[in-house]
């Protein structure tokens, strides 16, 4: 048996009660009550038919009728309203009978509450919402005959209708007060609702202006039409142009009705009332032509006291008759100072007659649509400014307004539609076939825009599918305009407005909802290895077909897969994050996983690999350490090898932290799990592991194949642990190691090119790579990625690496003999270093800062003591460690602290006692510090990373005019600068020596 087809769709609903029932039917007998009922209901039921509603059911003397149940209307909640005020005229002179007859008073109470219900293919005859309860609940609180409505309804209908707010209504299973307003007479409305400001209107204020003055001065009566969607601010613009030209015309107004174009001469009467005519209503023989020749009359009469524009307001209603007196009014012979504006939602052509000066009023722009946002919040008092307020009004200020209206009793609601958008856009739907508007809704879940190609396969995914063929409905939406060719990109559809798509992916019941959202997580996730960054639009779509079973069958098998499928994708989309150096992301993320219930115990591992990585990068070793002591108690390490991976090395970090030792038994341990777990990207997370390591003990040469090893496991894998660092060390690695400059320089630039997007790691790998090419003396190159490198981590405020970067300035200024420029350089990362409080960074730059005080530029006085930092590149040369990005991976510069006896800290600080010796006139002191420098570099591997430690040596060991030591030192330099190629360092090495 095919499943039934639930239609959702935004109506009107009126609930009418007798008041005192109970009271009534005790007076009076079975036989007179039931008459009384029953002209009660043929009222209310006659009315509701006039107005275009149904009646949905009776309970007891109760009536609810249902307006939009068939197809929606612009205008439900007015004839809603109408229904109401018919029915209490028509149940009056049958309350007036009874008390005169009976003695009795008999009243009703109306509520009117507008919402989505669901229909049923099963039940057709039935709606079903919660907007029904809130209609009975609103019926309860109105007085006798009277008539309440909430605030959905309110906005649709205000302006015209005369309403005053009543007390908020305490309603039973509703979680806070309903805000209602009652129907008043003229007098008793409320004047008090400020109206929406115009905001930046100024350029369709004055086209609009221009366009009806030039009219006024032509003959005959030409037609000026302004074109836009309800609520877009056409009204607005009609009331500032006439209060701006009230001195020179007088602007008189015809609004025309939703049902005009069922109607014949009666539009007519109503024009020559406008006019300020008295025209009979149909007394006597009058034809249309009489009647045309007589508005004519009385507009030239209007304009003889003063210029007239006539003004049909939403002339998209506008009756024939009306249309035809219209046209006839472009007669040059016509001797009339007027203008005929329309003013409407202009789908087609409103006139026959040419030319019309056709003016459009577009939505407000993004910064215009905030400026309002805000003002109306200070309106409200009790909201806040909202940038999701201003999106999703879509630059249309009613929208906006009635949005900001719902957010007041939103409770966190992100989902809301402004009502008016509910209905003009949903009286556009209803046009539509059933598939048409399913197809709409499912280009609207794909975010708006979609391919063809994938909007099919995800249509086919449908239960029940679509009836017509997929090529004929995608034609009815582009030949209505609602799909339309996307002007940027060849072959992609949009949706014809993000508040088209809003109101088309409501109107999406829960089941197709659920279907959709998941054949689109498949089809995204298809492509997550060719845009790895799509896994997190994976996780979206999957999170929200998880959504629609949880509300739809919650506990069901449905509900259950929908929930492990989520968190499959979202533990993903964490550890993209994590791959990306986006911590804070990763924790977000991670931590939506954990509120799923998915029964997947390998995946609790997986969370806690993300988790743990996030922890130990931040520093919090003792958090990391209990949160890997809980993952143990159900480590499977044969349901998920890769977990168990990432949680023993970052438990290596961790320990490695509190006891500043590395780990190896750990990450041997994760050594031989990777191997089993045959996963690259654990594979490449212990290299890495093991690359610094090596790093740390000055081994180079080793490190960099470790990291060439690591890199290659890295690119092998979807996305990767430290996938930031193995790009940072590595880069470090080839300037450092034994490889010659220009192959290091290509593999170097082939790194840097790869992280266009990743602009943080791309500045980190942009300093080791202009070093390699001041070694190929190709100045430029390195200043060009310097600069490159300073202007996006100044961009982003990123304090630690510019102030690694400066000490790769400080490196490429050493290198060149440019001894001032290295001291500035250095000045300014000692600056920074202390603003951030990295006093390790400050202490390291201070040491190298020393060593040029014999050359007369001044010392920094304070910190000149051994310090546990790492220096950039000079004369250093450390790793990048495992760590956020603003202490770790994506650090220009080596980031991060070193312990006191790491070879680049322990060289620097002989460097600079060197120095010093020189300052207070002892050369041979300062000689015995230079060799003792040298022999620590001895046990340093990398022909790259010992070249600019030697040059800073050699400065030195020249000052202490020492030959034997200079030319040992040079040829200890020079040796390490061929092996390296290094030809800017030969030619410094020469003019040293």
């Amino acid at each position: 048996m095919p499943t039934p087809r639930t239609t959702l769709r935004f109506v009107t609903v009126l609930f009418g009660d007798v008041a005192g029932s109970t009271e009534l039917a005790r007076g009076l007998s079975p036989e007179v009550w039931q008459s009384t009922l029953a002209t009660y209901f043929s009222d209310v039921s006659r009315a509701a038919t006039e107005q275009g509603g149904r009646v949905e059911k009776f309970i007891g003397d109760a009536v609810v009728a249902v307006f939009g149940v068939e197809a929606t209307h612009e205008d439900d909640a007015l004839r809603a309203v109408d229904c109401a005020r018919v029915s209490l005229e028509r149940i009056a002179r049958q309350a007036a009978d009874l008390r005169r007859t009976r003695g009795v008073d008999f009243s009703v109470r109306f509520g009117i509450a507008s919402g989505q219900v669901a229909l049923s293919e099963r039940d057709s005859s039935f709606a079903i919402g919660e907007v029904m309860n809130r209609a009975a609940r609103l019926q309860a609180a109105a007085p006798a005959d009277g008539v309440v409505m909430d605030v959905r309804t309110w906005l649709l209908v205000r302006g015209a209708v005369p309403t005053r707010p009543i007390e908020p209504i305490a309603a039973k299973g509703f979680s806070r007060p309903l805000r209602a307003w009652q129907i008043a007479d003229a007098a008793g409305a409320d004047a008090d609702e400020a109206r929406t400001p115009l905001v930046d209107r100024r350029s369709q204020l004055d086209d609009l202006l221009t366009a009806l003055r030039a009219g006024l001065r032509r003959a005959g009566v030409p037609a000026v039409v302004l074109a836009g969607e309800p609520g877009v601010g056409k009204s607005r613009l009609v009331a500032e142009a006439s209060r701006r030209m009230a001195p020179d015309a007088r602007f008189l107004t015809l609004r025309c009705r939703r049902d005009g174009r069922r109607l014949g001469y009666w539009p007519l009467y109503q024009l020559a009332e406008a006019l300020g005519g008295d025209v009979p209503r149909g007394q006597g023989p009058q034809g249309k032509e009489e009647i045309f020749w007589t508005l004519r009359e009385l507009l030239r009469e209007a304009a003889a006291r003063r210029p007239v524009v006539l003004v049909l307001d939403d002339c998209q209603w506008m009756s024939p008759a009306v249309r035809e007196f219209a046209d006839g009014l472009d007669d040059p012979d016509l001797d009339v100072r007027a203008v005929l504006m329309l003013s409407g939602r202009v789908d087609e052509p409103p006139l026959t007659r040419r030319p019309v000066t056709t003016l459009r009023v577009p939505p407000l722009g993004p910064a215009d649509t905030r400026e309002l946002a805000a003002t109306v919040a200070a309106r409200l008092g009790s909201l806040s400014p909202s940038d999701d307020l201003a999106r999703r009004s879509a630059g249309n200020p009613l929208y906006l307004e009635q949005l900001a209206h719902l957010q007041v009793d939103a409770e966190g609601r992100t989902d809301l539609i402004a009502p008016s958008a509910e209905a003009a856009v949903g009286a556009r739907l209803d046009h539509l076939g059933v598939d048409a508007q399913r197809l709409l809704a499912i280009a609207s879940a794909l975010g708006g825009s979609c391919v063809a190609g994938d909007l099919e396969k995800v249509a086919a995914a449908l239960d029940p599918p679509l009836d017509q063929t997929f090529d004929e409905t995608l034609a009815q939406l582009l030949g209505d305009g609602l799909l339309v060719t996307r002007a940027s990109s060849a072959g992609e559809l949009e949706v014809e407005s993000p508040v088209v798509a809003e109101v088309a992916y409501g109107r999406l019941p829960l089941a197709d909802r659920a279907h959709v959202h998941a054949q689109v997580a498949d089809l995204v996730e298809a492509r997550v290895d060719r845009h790895p960054s799509e896994i997190e639009l994976c996780a979206l779509h999957a999170g929200r077909a998880h959504a629609a079973w949880l509300e739809l069958r919650p506990g069901g098998p449905e509900e259950r897969h929908a929930a492990a499928r989520a968190a499959r994708a979202l533990c993903a989309a964490a550890q993209f994050a994590v791959s990306r150096g986006d911590l804070s992301m990763a924790l977000q993320t991670a931590g939506q996983v954990g509120r799923l219930d998915s029964g997947l115990p390998g995946l609790e591992l997986e969370i806690a690999a993300v988790e743990t990585y996030a922890t130990a990068a931040a520093g919090r070793a003792d958090e990391t350490l209990a949160r890997i002591a809980e993952a143990r108690k159900r480590w499977d390490t044969g349901g998920n090898l890769a977990a168990a991976v990432q949680l023993t090395l970052n438990e290596a970090v961790a320990r490695s932290a509190m006891t500043g030792r590395r780990h190896r038994s750990l990450i041997g341990q994760a050594r031989e799990l990777a191997y089993r777990a045959d996963d690259p990207a654990a594979y490449a997370r212990v290299l890495l592991l093991e690359g610094i390591g090596h790093m740390e003990d000055g081994d180079y040469v080793t490190a960099e194949a470790v990291l060439q090893e690591a890199f290659g496991h890295a690119r092998r894998a979807r996305w990767c642990f430290g996938a930031t660092e193995i790009h940072g060390n590595l880069a470090l690695c080839l300037a450092y190691g034994d490889t010659p400059a220009p192959a290091a320089t290509a593999i170097c630039a082939q790194l840097h090119g790869e992280l266009k997007d990743a602009h943080t790691v791309r500045a980190a790998v942009g300093c080791p790579a202009a070093l390699l090419a001041d070694m190929t003396c190709d100045s430029a190159t390195a200043t060009n990625l310097l600069d490159e490198g300073r202007s996006i981590l100044a961009g982003i405020g990123h304090q630690p690496g510019l102030a690694g970067l400066d000490m790769f300035r400080a490196t490429l200024a050493e290198r060149h003999g440019d001894h001032d420029g290295a001291g500035q350089a250095l000045e300014r990362a000692i600056r920074r270093f202390d603003a951030i409080g990295f006093s390790a960074g400050a202490q390291s730059a201070r040491l190298w800062r020393a060593t040029f005080g014999a050359n007369g530029a001044p010392v920094a006085q304070s910190g000149s003591g051994v310090s546990g930092a790492q220096s950039g590149d000079g004369p250093p040369g450390a790793q990048n460690g495992e760590g956020p990005p603003d202490a770790g991976p994506t650090d220009t510069g080596p980031p991060g602290a070193q312990s006191a006896d790491s070879w680049d800290v322990e060289v620097l600080t002989k460097q600079a006692a060197a120095a010093a010796a020189l300052r207070e006139g002892r050369p041979d002191a300062a000689a015995e510090h230079v060799v003792r420098a040298g022999a620590r570099l001895d046990g340093v591997h990398g022909a790259g990373a010992r070249i600019t430690p030697l040059l800073v040596s050699l400065r030195l060991a020249v000052r202490c005019q020492d030959r034997g030591l200079a030319e040992r030192v040079a040829g200890l330099a020079r040796a390490d600068a061929e092996v390296k190629r290094d030809v800017r360092a030969l030619r410094t090495i020469d003019a040293l020596v």
